[in-house]
């Protein structure tokens, strides 16, 4: 069955293409789902850009307002990804440590049978 969605022809550059096959070999993800899964979280800072380009034709300096808003909430929402894939590796390195420490029982006898 044909999709409804609007489709967009583009051009890629080898350096991009090549990093796409790698994508898609490592993760066995199709590179487009990949692409418009990120390009719908932009929506917003498009439509921010949109709009700042807009009210920038018109004289309006409040568009620089919109743009610096726009960059700033982005650090922030990148800024907390960050933060959480930083407290996740620390849970598996915690996990992984404690995999790898027997229990304190267990500690003894193999102290102990030494």
């Amino acid at each position: 069955m044909p999709t409804q969605k609007r489709r967009m022809m583009l051009s890629l550059p080898d350096e991009l293409a090549h990093a796409f096959d790698n994508f898609r070999e490592a993760t066995g993800t199709a590179p487009s789902s990949f692409v418009v899964e990120m390009l719908m979280q932009a929506v917003p800072m498009i439509d921010s850009i949109s709009k700042a380009a807009r009210m920038a034709k018109q004289g309006n300096l409040e568009a620089f307002d919109i743009l610096n808003n726009s960059l700033a909430g982005a650090l922030h929402d990148g800024t907390a990804v960050q933060q959480e894939m930083l407290e996740k590796s620390s849970q598996l390195r915690k996990a992984r440590s404690d995999a790898a420490t027997p229990p304190k029982k267990n500690r003894k006898r193999l102290e102990n049978s030494k």
